[in-house]
């Protein structure tokens, strides 16, 4: 369900700072590959090595070449998108990255992608278009971003110690980062 912020402070605040977290080279180069995605996607899920979700196990055999692992413990298969909004996709992973970085970016410029935009650029169905993006842009609304959000905005930023986050403040740090960026792109430092 989609996050409902306190006030559009902290919605701008959200957006913009996953906006400002995206890779600057862009998804498809960032994560060039579906191995390149499934990595993340452990990583930011598992930073100490796969957990079990049935028995929250660490005794993980590595995965085969079909790639589940395998919990030694309660011999259950998992994947790195079990019991994620990732499970049961029908889309590659890096659709879904690329996807999920098209809704940030349109949520910062306040141009909404929209269900025919999906349909027409990925080549499926309307329905499939609007859930999907409904699905995405509610996981991106989380605190944190949601595993996808988490997953592609891989870059840090270096908030000023003396900025409270979540404050006015802290959105006028992002806006201004954000036209440094601007400036910087355009060959200006």
């Amino acid at each position: 369900m989609r996050q409902h912020f306190s006030n559009q402070t902290d919605e701008r605040v959200h957006w913009l700072t996953l906006f400002l977290k995206l890779p600057s080279e862009g998804i498809a180069a960032h994560f060039p590959s579906e191995a390149d995605c499934e990595a993340r996607i452990a990583q930011v899920r598992w930073p100490n090595g796969p957990i079990c979700a049935a028995c929250l196990g660490k005794n993980i055999a590595d995965p085969t070449t079909r790639k589940p692992f395998r919990c030694r413990d309660c011999n259950k298969q998992f994947s790195v998108t079990s019991e994620t909004i990732l499970h049961g996709r029908r889309l590659n992973l890096q659709t879904y990255f690329q996807l999920a970085a098209s809704i940030i970016e349109g949520e910062v410029r306040g141009s909404q992608l929209t269900g025919h935009g999906i349909k027409d650029t990925y080549g499926i169905a309307y329905a499939t278009a609007v859930r999907l993006k409904r699905t995405i842009t509610d996981e991106l609304s989380s605190g944190d971003g949601g595993l996808l959000g988490r997953c592609i905005c891989a870059r840090e930023l270096a908030i000023p110690q003396d900025v409270e986050l979540g404050s006015v403040d802290h959105l006028d740090w992002l806006q201004g980062e954000l036209q440094r960026r601007r400036w910087k792109s355009l060959g200006f430092e």
